[in-house]
């Protein structure tokens, strides 16, 4: 080895330790980084499901049925967001420790101060940047059970939603409206979101067709300050309101004798005397039904047939056959929630086991869906009927013609067209997705109370001599679940 050379060894050693070192140092550092990106998700991913179990109890809190302290729905705000007192509901959820109130939820330096109820009541008309103070609007009310305190949300605040919409307005189905409607509450009537107003009004009453639309908002903070805020929409579910003894989605062809009622059954006695003159009475008033017991007779999303001389239709509401109206329903939507329902009974499983191959399930003679109450209902709001008197949820699923006095009693749903050729008794809800026809059957008459929603054309042929009855009864038509939670109808986060 030449002289110049020596200790090459060393410094090659040297350098080989210097690079293997700044990688030992730079995968420490990675890993450090890692562990601390994994450990700020995993803390954030806990403040979000903290925030959602806040909104999902506070949810479950406003089930109709629950009674006691955990009930919440009649503490629930009843007037727009800062338009006054107790219009902000604070659900608080504090540790052992904390003091949380309203103050401390809206003071600026706390850590848990909302925020963003200044953003909504400003984007409301409701405030203004100068004047925005929640706190004289609010209330709080206690976690329930106490228990939940173990978890890392602070509150849940619940307000009544509020339009926040700019000219032109879009209100009562019609664009272009010069009513402003800015702060204007939020209804839902089963399927969308409508504005209060005109005929509109909201209320969590059992048999209320409009329920109000709540947001709830979630703030969670865990011990090492990771922060989520999420928000949810939700409503309670209103009683099916048909907007018509017949809702038809298509054109409407009558032929033959027919009476369709829109007068509610429930509400209303209708008498026809010798003359061949009806009129509508309040069963416990005694004074003239007017339009608000009354839906239309026919409500259809296309054309009407002219009536002849042996068709009536009755109805509190001008005209009592409207045409051409938007149809508010989501058929697939509403079939699905009901043949999901517990206890919904396929016509293809026993009792009946029909074959229904092809989208046909053929002729069916004497069939029963369900077992109804003695016609005409008496009393109305509670029928009698014989002792194994029972509604039930019945699907079909497709096509089918029954003959030869069939009945039924609660929702008949018919993925398909449905041919009533003969006597038929139904006391419910009747929806088909195809077309409906009654074309009668010798002497048997066809008697329905409840509703009928036709996806299709709805057909009304008595060519053999029978005769159909159609009265819109809302006591028939399903009534409100008080065993379930308000409907989530939308969920979000919301950056601040």
């Amino acid at each position: 080895m030449r002289r110049n050379e020596r200790g090459i060894a060393l410094v090659t050693s040297i350098l080989a330790l210097m690079v293997l070192t700044g990688i030992a140092v730079g995968l420490v550092y990675m890993t450090s980084a890692e562990t601390l990106i994994n450990n700020n998700y995993k803390t954030s991913q806990q403040a979000y499901d903290a925030a959602l179990a806040g909104l999902q109890n506070v949810r479950e809190r406003m089930t109709p049925a629950l009674t006691g302290s955990h009930a919440l729905l009649a503490s629930l705000p009843t007037a727009m967001p800062g338009s006054g007192a107790s219009s902000i509901l604070y659900v608080t959820n504090p540790l052992a420790s904390e003091t949380l109130n309203s103050t401390v939820i809206n003071t600026a330096s706390s850590s848990y101060y909302d925020k963003e109820i200044c953003t909504e009541l400003i984007a409301q008309g409701r405030a203004t940047a100068s004047t925005c103070s929640p706190t004289a609007n609010s209330t709080t009310g206690a976690e329930d059970p106490s228990t939940l305190n173990t978890l890392n949300y602070k509150w849940v605040r619940v307000t009544l939603k509020s339009n926040a919409g700019a000219s032109p307005y879009y209100t009562n189905n019609a664009s272009n409206s010069s009513t402003a409607v800015n702060q204007t509450e939020v209804c839902w009537d089963g399927s969308q979101q409508v504005l209060l107003g005109g005929t509109i009004t909201c209320s969590n009453a059992a048999s209320s067709v409009y329920t109000p639309v709540y947001q709830l908002t979630a703030l969670s903070l865990t011990p090492t300050n990771s922060t989520r805020m999420l928000q949810m929409e939700v409503a309670l579910d209103p009683p099916l309101n048909t907007r018509g003894a017949v809702d038809s989605q298509d054109h409407v062809t009558l032929n033959g004798q027919l009476t369709v009622n829109g007068y509610d059954y429930c509400q209303c006695n209708c008498v026809t005397n010798h003359s061949g003159n009806t009129t509508c009475t309040n069963r416990n008033t005694g004074a003239a039904c007017t339009a608000a017991n009354s839906n239309y007779a026919i409500y259809a999303s296309n054309s009407v047939d002219n009536p002849n001389t042996s068709e009536t239709f009755l109805s509190g509401q001008t005209p009592p056959v409207v045409q051409n109206q938007p149809w508010p329903y989501d058929l697939n939507s509403l079939i699905q929630k009901y043949t999901n329902a517990p206890g919904t009974v396929n016509v293809t499983n026993s009792p009946y086991s029909w074959n229904c191959s092809s989208g046909g399930c053929g002729t069916k003679a004497n069939a029963n869906f369900g077992v109804p109450p003695n016609f005409p209902p008496n009393p109305p709001s509670s029928p009698s009927g014989p002792a194994n008197m029972a509604s039930q949820v019945t699907y079909i699923p497709g096509d089918v013609q029954l003959t030869a006095g069939a009945s039924g009693n609660g929702i008949l749903i018919v993925n398909g067209n449905l041919d009533i050729h003969g006597g038929f008794n139904y006391y419910g809800l009747i929806i088909v997705t195809g077309v409906v026809s009654f074309t009668g059957g010798g002497s048997q008459g066809v008697n329905v109370y409840g509703g009928i929603i036709a996806g299709q054309q709805s057909l009304v042929d008595n060519v053999l001599g029978g005769s159909a009855v159609i009265d819109f009864d809302r006591c028939a038509l399903p009534q409100r679940n008080d065993n379930q939670p308000p409907r989530v109808l939308a969920m979000r986060e919301l950056n601040f």
